[in-house]
Order: structure tokens, then sequence, then C-alpha cells
């Protein structure tokens, strides 16, 4: 047993650094079995999950929510600083110093003389710095190297169009991603109408269509993963009212009832527009 009084902090310095003294205790030989069987790989998912729970918080504007959730976050990278302190393959206060530098450099137009009016043009100025004084340059063989193959792949078709616009590869205004939305649609209902003929086709399609949709929410500077987030919950909160409305009113989950579901699906719209 770990002898520990849990003291709560009054600074910002003071309550990392609990935070980080716990997780490192969990971590010993003496702590938790669980908290020692993990990798980088389960704590950075972790990450990720712990991430969209914020994201769900923010979206509920629920303050409670948001602070716990925001806690989480913070304690799976305390996790991983911890393991990689364990391991000694990765210096923390190196890091630290690594990204803070990072951000002086990269700020020219705050730190510097430079000068940059608009997001725009702090975008090209970064992409100028990281081609320019940081070295950061595609393998000459694939254009796309800087970008994981490990990305979920709304993530990595977002990056793809990151990287392309960069070196100016983008529409001049937003009609022109619309218009290719609306072309990559007709070319999937087309597929679907010949699928017979060649089934393949229509994979390709719905990948063109989903990847034209990608690039529409990056031109509004709407990262698709959350909009998608976002939508699932609504359709999760809005399917569980139409089962409990269902339940209420005696109209089964079930394909003879779908008339009636659909009435109240519409009926749930309604009252959340209203």
């Amino acid at each position: 047993m770990i002898s520990y009084t849990y003291e709560a902090k009054k600074t910002l310095d003071d309550a990392l650094m609990q935070l980080f003294a716990i997780v490192t205790m969990l971590r010993s030989p003496e702590g938790c079995p669980w908290d020692r069987e993990q990798n980088y790989k389960n704590v950075a998912t972790n990450l990720i999950d712990e991430t969209y729970e914020y994201i769900d918080a923010v979206m509920s504007e629920d303050s409670d929510h948001m602070r716990e959730e925001i806690g989480d976050v913070l304690l799976n990278a305390m996790m991983l600083l911890e393991m990689h302190e364990e391991h000694q393959d990765v210096n923390i206060v190196e890091a630290l110093n690594d990204v803070c530098a990072k951000l002086i450099r990269r700020h020219p137009h705050v730190f510097s003389e430079a000068v940059a009016n608009n997001s725009s043009e702090v975008l090209d100025l970064w992409n100028s710095i990281k081609v320019n004084v940081e070295g950061k340059k595609s393998q000459d063989e694939d254009f796309f190297s800087r970008v994981p193959r490990s990305l979920p792949k709304l993530e990595e078709a977002w990056e793809i169009q990151k990287q392309m616009r960069k070196v100016g590869f983008d529409w001049p205004d937003i009609q022109g991603v619309i218009d290719k939305v609306d072309e990559e649609r007709r070319e999937l209902l087309d597929a679907i109408a010949h699928r017979d003929e060649h089934p393949d086709h229509v994979e390709e399609e719905l990948g063109d269509l989903l990847f034209a949709v990608v690039n529409l929410a990056r031109y509004l500077k709407i990262h698709p993963s959350v909009a998608l987030h976002r939508s699932n919950r609504k359709v999760r909160s809005r399917f569980n009212k139409l089962a409990r409305l269902g339940n209420e009113r005696g109209i089964p989950l079930s394909w003879e009832h779908v008339d009636a579901l659909n009435a109240l699906w519409e009926e749930i719209k309604d009252e959340e527009r209203g």
C-alpha cells in the first residue's frame, strides 16, 4: 500500500505536479496492476476517446462535464509523460523545450517583425517556416509522406487536402467545391444504376463523394470528424426519444410500424426546431 493524502491545490503548477505524482505512484511496482500494463498505444487511444468526450461536453455547453473531461485528457497526457520517463526514450524536459521553441519560431508575427494580418497569412507563414527553416519537406517520391497512413480515413483525407492547399492546389471559391460534391453525387447515382455490370465502381464513386464532402468541410473550416460526431450524438438522442415515445404510445420498433415511427421522428424534429 502507498501512503498518500490528497490535498486540493491552489495553483496550476502544484495541481499539475500532484497529478504527475499520482500517475507515477500508480505506475510504480507498488501501484495498480492495470495502470502498469498500459502501453503507449493503449494510452494514446484513451487520449483520443477522452478528447471526444470533452468535445461532447463542449457541444452540450456543460461546464461541469468540461472540467471533468479536460482533467481526463490531462490524465492520459501525464500517463504518456510518465511512461516516457520510465523508458528513458524521450526526455520530457527537452520535449517541452522543443514545443516552446517551435511556438516562438512559428509566430514571428507575434515575437518578431514579421507581419500576418489574418489567419490565412498566418498559415502561409507557418508553412514557409516548416519547409524553409525546419526542413520539413515531403519525400521526393511521395508528396504526402508527412501524412501518417495510420490516421482514421476522414482525418487522412483532411490532411491530404491540407497538403494540396499549401501549394495552391485548391478551389478559388466555395462554389467550385459545392459543384464537385454535386458532380460526385451524380457519378455515384450513375454507378448505382449500373452496379450489376460494375459492382466495384459503386465503392469507388462513394469514396470520391466522401472525399469531396471532406473537402467541403475543410473549405468551411469545419473538421469532418467533429461534424460527424455531432450528427451521431443528435441521431442517438432523437432515436432514444423515438424509442421512449414509441413505448409510451404502444408503437413497437419494427418494420411493420415504420410509418408510425417516421411520424414520431418528424414530431421529434419539429419539437427540437420549436
